[in-house]
């Protein structure tokens, strides 16, 4: 009878591990509570990671809201275009942030009011509605990165 109980609580045990949520669905969770939906941020994060370690600096252009503000250690600076962004590419995109966005998981992207951020706040992208329906205006989002932050860990 003893071994019956065992069973039974182990087996209770494994069925309500299995229930929970992987880190992904959790994060899609937490998105969705924010903004009412996650699979439009969790797209914009997987192409803008995939760009910025394959190290193509144009398509990284692409993703950004101009003007782009970029926060480097002397100050802030604001990059009027692509053009100017790509001129200062080196400057903004360092070796220590590819290392964290490499390292960056969706499920552990950080997330709040102001949008979501990738490594140590290296990189803030957030969603605007730009709908035209003034019933729905948020029927159609555009998701951009909105600053960079050229953090050095020492």
């Amino acid at each position: 009878m003893k071994l019956l109980k065992h069973l039974a609580v182990l087996a209770l045990f494994f069925f309500t591990f299995s229930l929970k949520a992987s880190p992904d669905e959790e994060a899609r969770n937490r998105l969705k509570n924010l903004y009412g939906e996650s699979k439009i941020y969790e797209e914009f994060f997987y192409k803008l990671k995939s760009a910025l370690v394959s190290k193509n600096a144009e398509e990284v252009a692409k993703y950004n809201g101009y003007p782009i503000r970029v926060n480097f250690k002397a100050g802030t600076e604001y990059f009027k275009n692509s053009k100017d962004f790509l001129a200062n590419y080196g400057r903004i995109i360092t070796s220590e942030m590819l290392g964290r966005v490499e390292k960056q998981a969706f499920s552990t992207l950080f997330a709040n009011s102001y949008g979501l951020h990738i490594g140590l706040g290296d990189i803030w992208f957030t969603g605007y509605c730009v709908g035209k329906n003034a019933d729905n205006p948020c029927e159609k989002v555009k998701i951009s990165v909105t600053a960079y932050n050229v953090n050095y860990v020492e």
